[in-house]
Order: structure tokens, then sequence, then C-alpha cells
């Protein structure tokens, strides 16, 4: 196992136009906690998902950072005043034909639409260049505007679709790659 560091690194930032808003790289404490719980009540509100969905998301994280390398992956956590309210992930190790990926990416629902998921995947996206990834995806589902417009925003296009009942409801899944810079 390899071991995950509790320290901040050189890189963390914030922005005083955002409510005190601090992105932190790195594992801290009660993340694993947060993320799972984060992910298991927003869907369950969004679409009726259910324990196994939680469980799948606790499961997953954790072996994430059971298996994090500060030199191939990346995960941010979003804070103010020292309250967890975002996440995001880069699954770096294993790079596929549509490069890295993007994960557990998401925003406490008091705090969306006030500009901490755009810093989050901004900093995960900027990582992911300085890392020399050109190309990024990630899988999310139908019915999430709101996330579907910030990734749209960012240069994500969807390439698949498939219905998935891995989450408890039937969804329709959809990958969206972020191509390199002038090759959508």
């Amino acid at each position: 196992m390899n071991s995950v560091s509790t320290r901040i690194e050189p890189g963390e930032s914030s922005a005083p136009g955002e409510e005190g808003l601090v992105v932190r790289p790195g594992y801290v404490p009660g993340l694993i906690g947060w993320v799972s719980g984060a992910h298991g009540i927003y869907y369950a509100e969004a679409w009726g998902s259910g324990a196994p969905f939680e469980i799948q998301m606790a499961r997953e994280f954790s072996e994430f950072v059971e298996q994090f390398d500060a030199q191939r992956d990346l995960v941010l956590s979003a804070q103010v005043n020292g309250r967890i309210i975002g996440a995001i992930a880069v699954l770096g190790a294993q790079p596929t034909e549509d490069g890295v990926q993007l994960r557990f990416f998401i925003v406490d629902p008091a705090w969306q639409g006030r500009g901490a998921g755009r810093r989050l995947l901004t900093e995960a996206l900027a990582w992911c260049r300085e890392q020399g990834h050109d190309r990024v995806f990630l899988w999310t589902v139908d019915g999430l505007p709101r996330s579907r417009h910030l990734y749209e925003k960012m240069g994500f296009r969807i390439v698949e679709r498939h219905w998935d009942d891995r989450y408890t409801v039937s969804r329709e899944a959809l990958k969206m790659v972020l191509e390199p810079r002038g090759q959508a």
C-alpha cells in the first residue's frame, strides 16, 4: 500500500473572491467518508439511488486512496473554514486510449453554482496538462444538466452513451472526452 500524504502541498490555493474557498491537493482526514457520503446523499436525492451506490462509491474511492501515487494520481478537496465542500480525483496510474480519468467529482449542493466545482475542475485539468496528459475522460449520467454544462464549457464532448443500472436506478451513462487543444 502506498501511503497518502496528509501534509498540504505547496500547490494549495485559494481565491479571495470565492468566499474563503481553499483547494488542497492530497488526502485530508475525513475525505473518504465525505466523498462517499456526499455521493450517497446527492444521488439518492437526484435520482433515488440507494445503499448499493453509496457502498460502491465508498469501496472505489477507498481503493483509489489506498493505491494513491502522488506522481501519477491527483486528489483535490475544496474547503471553506476547514470544512470539505467538494472533491475531484484524477486516476493517472493507468491511462487508456481516452487518456486519464476524472472521477469522484462532487460539490456540496449548498456550494454548487458558487465557483467551487469550476475551481476543482480547472485545477484538475491544469494538473493533467502539467503531467503531459493530452486526453482526459469522465463518465457521468444524463439528467445532471449543471455538471454536464460545466464539462461542455470546459471542452468535453460526449463520445459514448449506454444504459447503466449499476447505481440502483437505470440511467443513461455518458462518456465525455476532452481532446488536446485543437483536436475536437
